[in-house]
């Protein structure tokens, strides 16, 4: 890889090796692995498997990172790297400090899961409000619909309530 302006590398090799770490669906990894005829090669690997993380790790110049940390040790397995890619908004799971020592760019993808963080809180909000949790736990347990009574008393419809969301 050379540097060819302050942000901007190009691949001499024609070649980016990027580490999607998370477990990828079939039909995910299936659209993955057609960015190879870009040059962009693509290897998942779950964040549950450590050893293959770190097999990864010294060829890699990219990492799409979800959930699991990125911390100093792991920056310094890979000489490659040269982004962090934050498949989100929340980078307080990667070392930045250790990123910014090697020179390592760190992006995120602010406003790109908006609408999904706004529809699980009405999920929350509604199976707050009608007990959801508490009733599923009942159902598994083989009673049913059966809660305390303090617990159904706090169970309720949206009717009559105000409900506000930011």
């Amino acid at each position: 890889m050379t540097e060819s302006g302050p942000d901007t590398w190009t691949y001499d090799s024609g070649e980016m090796n990027i580490i999607f770490h998370y477990a990828a669906g079939p039909m995910l990894s299936e659209r993955l692995s057609g960015l190879d005829a870009q040059g962009l090669q693509v290897s998942v690997c779950p964040e549950s498997d450590d050893s293959r993380f770190a097999e990864l790790l010294p060829d890699c110049d990219v990492i799409w990172h979800l959930l699991a940390p990125i911390d100093a040790a792991t920056i310094e397995a890979a000489p490659k790297l040269r982004l962090i890619q934050k498949i989100g908004v929340g980078v307080n799971t990667i070392d930045l400090d250790a990123a910014q020592r090697r020179g390592i760019s760190v992006c995120n993808m602010p406003g790109t899961n908006s609408r999904a963080v706004a529809e699980m809180t009405l999920f929350l909000i509604l199976g707050a409000l009608r007990c959801g949790s508490q009733l599923d736990a009942a159902v598994r347990a083989g009673r049913g619909w059966d809660l305390p009574s303090v617990i159904q008393d706090r169970c309720g419809e949206v009717r009559g309530r105000t409900i506000g969301l930011v």
